[in-house]
């Protein structure tokens, strides 16, 4: 038997698991932190900054991340 994916319409959760697919998207297979050489699969695996420094992986996602967000209204 078949069951929907959610029982309530949730506008906001669609939203942010829309950006999450653009980011996923945007950013592909491509090399995001020249530091590390971490790809958006590998990043939690090969960063090693520490946690009070942001790394360049870190600001490449967060960018694609913003530009996402704006683009399907939720900033």
């Amino acid at each position: 038997m078949l069951a929907p994916h959610r029982m309530s319409p949730n506008r906001r959760r669609e939203l942010r698991e829309r950006v999450q697919q653009l980011v996923r998207e945007r950013l592909g297979d491509r090399l995001i932190c020249t530091r590390c050489g971490a790809k958006l699969s590998t990043y939690a695996d090969k960063c090693a900054a520490d946690l009070d420094e942001r790394c360049p992986g870190f600001n490449v996602v967060d960018r694609v991340q913003m530009d996402a967000e704006k683009e399907v209204g939720l900033c």
